[in-house]
């Protein structure tokens, strides 16, 4: 298996063969190219020791809290040096990314289904690469439901199916869709909840741009924006178990309101 890698390491410097492997670590070493001192990925290619300089993972900020933020991603790289003694490689993530963009990216076209790889995670996004391009997927695109923090349902190195519903390499616009494959929850909405009824649920976000509290539901993972009234004495808080009233259902918006009858005491009405 050793000299296999040393032959697929060798492939690749000499050929610009584009291998993968996952970040496992991050280290400060002396990149002689730049005659300094820099954070690298680390990857490990079977006993070889890859060394990523940040300069070459193709991000916009390069500190090692951007890499620690891809620990664990697999991603692709071409090995620039390789030093048999030392059993250590200089790569680039930038190149390798740059090449497989130039042969795959124009072949694709909107609706087209693929399998993107998920280098990073934000609380309301997550970073994918699309055959060398990096895509922000915000999380409208990833659940149909509201996500509190996409960290909680997604890591990287995984991969996720989406479908690219929009696409303009000239104008760099990218937009994938990962709710395509998982089912739509408000289409049969009106078989748990109606108008009227009063449900429990609990508050699991406190929206910015809206007064009120977001409350999912015990029956399901549907959210609805509940407005307080001003009879409430004390601000409800994070988790709380509640007790609401639907007063509105837009199921072609995805958008339910109501408002807060009581909040639930040691599980008491």
């Amino acid at each position: 298996m050793k000299e296999l890698a040393i032959k697929e390491i060798m492939r690749s410097k000499e050929e610009k063969r584009i291998l993968t492997g996952k970040i496992s670590g991050i280290e400060n070493e002396y990149y002689k190219i730049k005659n300094e001192i820099i954070p690298c990925a680390i990857i490990w290619y079977e006993d070889i020791k890859v060394l990523i300089p940040s300069t070459h993972l193709g991000i916009e900020k390069i500190n090692k809290s951007m890499i620690r933020g891809m620990l664990g991603a697999e991603i692709d790289f071409i090995v620039i040096e390789f030093d048999k003694i030392s059993n250590i490689a200089i790569a680039s993530r930038k190149d390798a990314m740059q090449l497989r963009a130039e042969i795959e990216l124009p072949k694709l076209k909107i609706n087209d289904i693929v399998k993107v790889r998920v280098l990073a995670v934000g609380i309301k996004h997550i970073l994918v690469e699309l055959y060398g391009k990096e895509v922000i997927m915000k999380a409208e695109n990833l659940q149909h439901t509201y996500i509190v923090n996409c960290k909680e349902c997604y890591s990287p190195g995984e991969y996720l199916k989406v479908r690219i519903k929009d696409i303009d390499i000239q104008k760099d616009i990218f937009e994938l869709s990962a709710k395509d494959f998982i089912s739509n929850p408000y289409i049969s909405i009106r078989k748990y909840i109606t108008e009227g009824g009063e449900y429990t649920g609990k508050i699991i976000a406190f929206p910015k741009k809206n007064s009120g509290v977001i409350v999912q539901l015990d029956t399901n993972n549907i959210t609805c924006l509940v407005r307080v009234p001003a009879r409430f004495n004390s601000y409800p808080h994070y988790l709380d178990n509640v007790l609401i009233k639907i007063t509105e259902i837009k199921e072609d918006k995805k958008l339910i309101y109501g408002y807060l009858i009581r909040i639930i005491q040691g599980g008491k009405l």
